[in-house]
């Protein structure tokens, strides 16, 4: 892909989540420009925007870099200000109206996550203990179902981050590759041997499950099909064990020709 402010080769590069994970963006070392695919600029650390800044050099000359009527770099469609109440009044931040991906100026990237750590912070500190129950007109029966559900909410949403975890340690070499306007083909591999299987679809309330590799092996790879020209599909893959444990893994996405 091209930078889409400069026209330079925009470089993927590999980060890491505070929570381990890892997943891939695409950064222009000219300008300063980084593509995150939906979602993807929540997940990157403030460490990852300062190692990533280091990698660009900005030319004396920054007259030649567009900042109005830029293409999405990866379905070249117009891209819109993107607003709402997690970005900042003076940052500008530009999404595809198609794929939903973001385009952020190294600046704009930097004033988003200080902003978003700033908002984390203050709810972390404003956060309060439910009151005593001799303060509230709830009876007991109510209250130990409240604190039961909190804690199995809480339970799961720990370990499907763990399994999210796992499954992005064993994931390597994840391609996408278009083979026709109905036609994707997804190929991974794995450090351990593995059943697989992929839940795909134009959103996650439209996923069809399809197995990708039926015995433990390590090179996986399936030919999705019947796919719509021009439409963005999200996808997650599932990693089966030998003890019938399923790591589930990130939310990814890929868009038909």
């Amino acid at each position: 892909m091209t930078c889409p402010s400069c026209g330079y080769t925009l470089k993927t590069l590999s980060v890491t989540t505070d929570a381990g994970g890892r997943f891939e963006i695409d950064h222009c070392g000219r300008c300063g420009g980084t593509w995150f695919d939906p979602y993807e600029i929540n997940r990157i650390p403030q460490y990852e925007i300062n190692r990533i800044a280091r990698l660009t050099v900005l030319p004396k000359n920054q007259s030649m870099f567009k900042t109005e009527g830029l293409l999405c770099p990866r379905c070249q469609k117009t891209m819109t200000t993107y607003k709402g109440e997690s970005v900042p009044k003076n940052v500008s931040l530009l999404r595809c109206p198609r794929c939903h991906g973001i385009w952020a100026t190294q600046k704009a990237l930097e004033g988003f996550k200080q902003y978003q750590e700033t908002n984390i912070k203050e709810y972390k500190s404003n956060k309060t203990a439910f009151p005593p129950l001799s303060a509230v007109f709830v009876p007991v029966f109510f209250m130990f179902l409240l604190f039961f559900g909190t804690y199995i909410t809480v339970s799961n949403l720990s370990k499907s981050k763990e399994d999210r975890i796992l499954a992005a340690m064993q994931i390597t070499n994840l391609k996408e590759t278009a083979i026709s306007e109905t036609m994707e083909v997804i190929t991974f591999q794995t450090k351990n041997p593995f059943v697989s299987q992929i839940s795909y679809g134009p959103s996650s309330l439209e996923f069809i499950n399809k197995i990708v590799s039926s015995t433990p092996q390590t090179n996986h790879h399936i030919l999705l099909t019947d796919l719509k020209p021009k439409t963005v599909y999200v996808y997650k893959i599932t990693l089966i064990d030998d003890t019938g444990r399923k790591l589930v893994g990130d939310l990814r996405s890929f868009t038909t020709k």
